[in-house]
């Protein structure tokens, strides 16, 4: 638990002025978990923003704020939010209560104040450190500041450790010790680490639990729990009143990765269990069940150790037919052609590749549909592809572009070979000798004007209109000379076999069946609706191939 400062936070000084110009403020504060509510995000922004407004070189333009997030690295949404502004050059102060709720490693705090802030002319001012990195008064106050930066980062390792080992001694004894109580439980109001039983959400347990035992697998589970209407974990503590984030307000469908935590939790035998994740360089790990810290008894089970066993029985033979099967498929299950490219067109989430498999044999039938959309569609009805449905037809839409690169080919060849083309090839042609005769000539009137205004056939003002026409005419000239070499360049060759779109479809002219190879190289989404449209987005498509069929339409409808 962090420490009350003793020391009084009193504004910084007002600095000697930097520029003229007021700077485009922006307030910074933090609340790691394990704050005290003193340091409450609200508290933090409301002084920070008293600041701003009393300084009249300083102009709040915007606040950011990360909840419940460590100093120890700059990995958080509301930080980044703020470098962005910064980069856009929407902000160029930042201000902060103090150091150690802009960051708390001691390395990272000191790039950004001694390397990136001033190469990026961003002013920081941190509060309660009587900070302002513009201030002259502070130019010799960098080793301070370093070794404030580095205390903070052994303050929250050993703050962080000390958490633990409390966590750790409250779990022995039998305290639960987690933000929110398990579904099927609720924090007593008199003890917040002593779980009570939720009467209603227990319930659901005990019924995921007699249907698993009854045969249904967790898909089924998981399907009738929705198709019942049963708030899932997240929309249930929303009604309660726990979670308050409105991503859980409206009701969605169970997962059957819920489910299938619920049916492993060792919480619904009465027991606590610790250590289940480490975290290793960064990545969180799990930890093998044999070296879990289980306190037993601590709290009234759900179900009884028979049906948990049972279910457990049931799982580990479902796991093990599963291990089966993912040996068979290593072995023959055919190339994953549409990942990473495939979407669902009615919500933009992936359209995936489903293995429907055979209770008893590992024999599986291969469809592709959009998970989300199927558990929040009515009885499941969303409807799916059969792979090899799915893969013929984008097949034939693949195969309809490439002969549509055919045919342009065929058509531009007819269009460069016929009479009509080098009638006006010709014209063009003739029309450009005479306008570079023309533009050769001007040089030669305009020394000519010049010598006559020597020779006093002509005033300044004759002269000068004169000359204007010629430089006007020379400017027409020369668009029309350009726009006549374009005309040219369109007839040739490079044009169509240097088009990267061409290339792309050339290359599988001759392909026969869906290749992950084709549809990379031609393809940037794919798009799958309920209806089972599908919509397919080219590479090159726009940028390329629209000035090919231009061309084509022009050509063709240029009279003989």
């Amino acid at each position: 638990m962090a420490r009350k400062s003793r020391k009084a936070l009193a504004a910084v000084p007002p600095a000697a002025p930097h520029a003229k110009s007021v700077f485009r403020a922006a307030v910074y504060a933090r609340l790691s978990s394990e704050d005290r509510e003193a340091l409450s995000l609200e508290n933090q922004i409301l002084m920070v923003r008293n600041y701003i407004e009393s300084s009249p070189e300083l102009a709040l333009c915007g606040e950011y704020s990360d909840n419940g997030l460590t100093g120890t690295n700059f990995q958080r949404p509301g930080f980044e939010s703020l470098m962005d502004e910064v980069r856009r050059g929407k902000i160029n102060c930042i201000v902060v209560k103090d150091l150690s709720r802009f960051g708390r490693n001691y390395v990272e705090v000191g790039n950004f104040l001694e390397v990136i802030f001033p190469r990026l002319g961003i002013r920081f001012i941190s509060i309660g450190d009587n900070y302002d990195s513009f201030d002259p008064r502070c130019k010799g106050e960098g080793m301070s500041v370093a070794l404030k930066n580095m205390i903070n980062a052994f303050y929250a390792k050993d703050i962080s450790q000390k958490i633990r080992s409390a966590f750790a001694i409250k779990s022995a004894n039998g305290e639960f010790v987690g933000k929110v109580a398990p579904y099927g439980y609720a924090k007593s109001p008199d003890n917040k680490n002593k779980l009570i039983v939720d009467a209603e959400a227990a319930e659901v347990v005990r019924t995921i639990y007699r249907w698993k035992l009854d045969g249904m697998s967790v898909y089924q589970i998981t399907r009738r729990l929705t198709r019942e209407g049963v708030p899932n974990p997240g929309h249930y503590r929303f009604i309660k009143g726990i979670h308050k984030e409105k991503r859980y307000e409206k009701p969605q469908a169970w997962d059957a990765s819920v489910v299938k935590a619920i049916l492993e939790n060792i919480v619904y035998l009465g027991h606590l269990a610790m250590g289940k994740t480490r975290t290793v360089a960064g990545r969180q790990l799990d930890v093998p069940k044999a070296e879990w810290n289980i306190t037993e008894n601590t709290h009234p089970p759900i179900v009884t150790q028979a049906e948990f066993d049972a279910v457990a029985e049931q799982l580990r033979d479902i796991r093990a037919k599963q291990d089966a099967l993912n040996r068979h498929k290593r072995e023959e299950l055919p190339e994953y052609l549409l990942e990473g490219l495939a979407f669902c067109a009615d919500c933009g989430r992936v359209y995936r590749r489903i293995t429907n498999t055979n209770r008893d044999k590992v024999t599986y039938r291969l469809t592709y549909i959009c998970h989300h959309c199927n558990m929040n569609s009515p009885k499941y009805t969303y409807r799916h592809f059969r792979q090899d449905e799915l893969y013929s037809a984008l097949y034939i839409m693949l195969r309809k572009e490439i002969e549509l690169c055919a045919d342009i080919r065929v058509r531009m060849a007819a269009i460069t070979a016929s009479p009509a083309t080098k009638r006006r090839e010709d014209a063009r042609t003739a029309e450009i000798g005479r306008i570079q005769r023309r533009l050769d000539r001007i040089p030669v009137m305009k020394r000519k004007i010049y010598d006559d205004l020597c020779g006093g056939l002509i005033d300044e003002t004759e002269y000068r209109h004169f000359n204007r026409q010629y430089d006007s005419e020379k400017d027409a000239l020369g668009s029309k000379l350009a726009e006549l070499a374009a005309d040219v360049e369109k007839l040739e060759p490079s044009r169509f076999d240097g088009n990267p779109w061409v290339s792309v479809m050339e290359r599988f002219m001759d392909e026969k069946e869906l290749t992950r190879e084709m549809l990379v190289a031609m393809v940037e989404r794919i798009e799958v609706s309920g209806d089972r449209r599908i919509e397919i987005t080219y590479r090159f498509a726009d940028e390329y191939k629209r000035p090919l069929l231009q061309f084509i339409e022009e050509s063709e409808a240029a009279p003989a």
